[in-house]
């Protein structure tokens, strides 16, 4: 099996090799690189999509295969059922030649290709259907193959990816079409025997049969070993043939251009360009291409003999010349192609100009290409839209509410539905990059749960760009969107334009935050992150209230640790919002230092409660006293009672000395039973040293009867600690650790 595919694949590379010297040169437009994965995502995209030579398309789309991102099958699924066939094309040519990296989502939509009116798109889903190893593929080409009411370019094509299988079972299948009523599915049958075979039967389906009846039944590795035999010498024939084409394509690209100096590469273009043969002439102009998308530059001189290619007659020559003078970027080319443009080109050539005038065209190229918004081609409306995105992208329209492109733009979303996916998220994209509110109830409707993925993407970018927070009640559900990339980017967007005062936004990221479903670590970074810009904007007890939800005692360590990284962020984010209050800022630290205390932090819990009680202190809150007996509690339990806690202690109640020795006496009797003797008559020196409120009568006969059960304990023998502690207590500290 892996030998028939390494020969199928060599023999594919030399019929692309010789192919590729007939197709268009390379048209991507020259960019700044990427400064993030979403960015790079998109750039790729917009290389498929864009008007550029299939090879390029297919550079795209190989590498965001390759890459593995989240967004990329659905985004690429999306695309195989659009009506770019260019983009469609490109990524099940890639698909084909990536096996490893198929994806479920892709067969509904290349199997949906195989009844495509163009040719070249049904060959290249019946190419990336060949290639799937699994999921019930053949199965599904053989109930298309033999279904007599399905067109019969349809049949056809399923057949001919059953060729490209050389497995058994795709043989058996194509073993039954050969019986087929109609004359030219039983040919096609038997060409795509022969093809996955290797065998030739002459162009007989007899012979055929016969052949299959009496190998059907052998075992899978003398089959295999057979159809192996067939291919090898298959192969070997067709090297042979095309050994020249190769060795020219060898020496063309790579010797005499990727070798050469600047200065050969320009002379190798001029000579290309003014060659007699089509097909050199579009070399020269894919190469100046591939020149340009490496950061250089061509000279004025060249550029001109490139233009001159803009009249030619043949539309492949044209068209090519139209995506390379776009990526001069000059703006007297928006001339030519507006001139260009009124001459009614075929379909390549018009979309070549179309996205010209988007890198290039000035205000004047507004007017024709909303005319062309009316043609009911999904395919030029979305070319058009894209290219009124780029201008406004370019500061060259103008963001008027009520002007003829905003109008268009809506015109277009509201004539469209969910299934309309390219054309659907283009328009969002260009509404958001002219980003009027007129466009606010589109953006909402877009990111609907009904809509595609790269539908919602574009929405959601669009209502961030709008900045109303009218339209953040719409992404309260979005948050929970089964795509990663949209809950994310939703997630982010109501963080933003969320209301501090509205419990439904805050509640819908909060339990994203902290629901076990969510395993996307960024996404519930993102969440938590959101809910502490908008709870930063609230009262201090309206904070409690939130923070009181948060896990505590019981919750194991790992959900503590991120319960702590939480409020330290969420404390410096109240501490950048609010220079004056510090209520808002002791509610939080006095949060942080019981979980530190839970986590057995407790030299940095001691510290945080301190730092709590001082803010609340300050501010005259009315948890000031309480947040002070949990100070004093975690000291005392934790052996690190001193002059500073004592200070804060004496603040935050206020002088109730009442409750501060109640709490004493109840936390150094728990010590007792916990600790040695000598520890709690040291704790008990510091307190009488730094009483944390009047030392009293009352006070000083309760530390001197503590004093007493401490003195006779120790006189009993060392005290030894039980092998657990109560669950509300801190764990012991390391001496490391502090």
């Amino acid at each position: 099996m892996v030998r028939v595919r390494l020969f199928s694949a060599a023999a594919m590379l030399i019929a692309w090799a010789a192919a590729s010297l007939a197709q268009p040169p390379a048209t991507q437009p020259v960019t700044r690189p990427a400064l993030d994965a979403q960015e790079r995502v998109n750039d790729l995209f917009t290389l498929i999509e864009g008007p550029n030579a299939p090879d390029v398309r297919r550079t795209g789309a190989r590498e965001l295969i390759l890459q593995r991102w989240p967004e990329a099958p659905a985004r690429l699924a999306a695309l195989l059922a659009g009506t770019n066939n260019g983009a469609r094309i490109a990524v099940a040519s890639a698909l084909a030649d990536l096996p490893d990296y198929l994806d479920s989502a892709y067969v509904g939509p290349l199997l949906n290709m195989l009844g495509d009116a163009d040719a070249e798109v049904r060959t290249a889903a019946a190419g990336a259907l060949a290639a799937y190893r699994n999921g019930g593929v053949i199965s599904r080409l053989r109930t298309i193959a033999q279904d007599a009411e399905l067109p019969r370019e349809q049949r056809l094509a399923a057949i001919s990816a059953l060729g490209m299988i050389p497995r058994r079972e795709a043989v058996d299948a194509l073993a039954e079409s050969l019986g087929d009523s109609e004359p030219p599915i039983a040919q096609a049958a038997l060409v795509a025997i022969e093809r996955a075979t290797g065998f030739d039967f002459k162009f007989e389906i007899g012979p055929a049969r016969a052949w299959w009846e009496q190998t059907r039944g052998l075992s899978e590795e003398r089959w295999q070993q057979e159809v192996i035999d067939r291919l090898v010498r298959r192969n070997r024939e067709l090297r042979r043939r095309l050994e020249a084409t190769e060795d020219r394509l060898v020496r063309v690209l790579e010797s005499a251009f990727q070798r050469a100096t600047d200065t050969e590469r320009a002379t190798q273009i001029t000579t290309y360009l003014g060659d007699s043969a089509l097909t050199i002439r579009l070399l020269g102009l894919r190469l100046a291409q591939l020149h340009l998308v490496e950061g250089k530059t061509l000279s004025p001189e060249l550029q001109d003999q490139i233009r001159e290619a803009l009249r030619s007659s043949d539309p492949r020559e044209q068209a090519a010349a139209v995506r390379t003078v776009t990526s001069f970027r000059a703006s007297a080319d928006a001339e030519r192609f507006l001139a260009m443009l009124q001459s009614a080109p075929q379909w390549d050539v018009m979309q070549a100009l179309i996205n010209g005038l988007g890198y290039v065209g000035d205000d004047t190229a507004v007017a024709p290409l909303l005319e062309l918004l009316d043609q009911a081609s999904d395919a030029t409306r979305t070319e058009v839209v894209t290219a009124l995105g780029r201008l406004a992208e370019r500061h060259v329209i103008a963001a008027d509410p009520r002007g003829p492109v905003t109008e268009s733009l809506l015109a277009v979303f509201n004539g469209t539905t969910p299934a309309q996916v390219a054309l659907r998220e283009r328009v969002l994209w260009a509404m958001s990059l002219v980003a009027v509110p007129a466009f606010g109830p589109a953006f909402a409707a877009g990111v609907e749960r009904s809509e595609a993925v790269a539908v919602k993407l574009a929405a959601l970018r669009g209502i961030a760009a709008l900045g109303d927070p009218q339209l953040a009640d719409a992404l309260t559900t979005v948050v929970n969107d089964s795509d990663p990339s949209v809950r994310k980017l939703a997630v982010e967007t109501l963080g933003a334009l969320g209301s501090s005062d509205n419990d439904r936004h805050v509640e819908a990221l909060w339990r994203l935050m902290t629901s076990p479903e969510e395993t996307d670590e960024g996404i519930r970074v993102a969440a938590a992150k959101a809910v502490q810009d908008l709870l930063a904007k609230r009262p201090a007890d309206q904070i409690e209230s939130w923070l009181a939800r948060l896990p505590g005692t019981g919750a194991d360590a790992r959900i503590l640790t991120r319960v702590a990284e939480f409020l330290e962020r969420f404390a410096r984010r109240v501490q950048e919002a609010d220079t004056v209050g510090r209520d808002r800022l002791g509610i939080v630290r006095a949060r942080l230092a019981a979980v530190r205390l839970l986590l057995g932090q407790a030299a940095e819990a001691v510290t945080t409660y301190i730092a709590a009680v001082e803010d609340l202190t300050l501010a005259r809150h009315a948890a000031a006293p309480r947040v002070a007996l949990d100070l004093l509690r975690a000291a005392v339990a934790t052996g690190r009672y001193d002059e500073a806690v004592a200070t804060a202690v004496a603040a935050g109640t206020g002088g109730d000395g009442a409750a501060v020795w109640r709490t004493v006496a109840s936390e150094v009797d728990a010590r007792l039973k916990l600790a040695p003797a000598d520890e709690v008559l040291v704790l008990l020196a510091a307190l009488e040293r730094y009483p944390p409120a009047p030392l009293d009568a009352d006070a000083a006969d309760l530390l001197r009867r503590l004093r007493e059960q401490a003195e006779r304990a120790r006189a009993l023998g060392p005290a030894t600690a039980p092998t657990t502690r109560p669950a509300t207590a801190p764990r012991p500290v390391d001496d490391d650790h502090d």
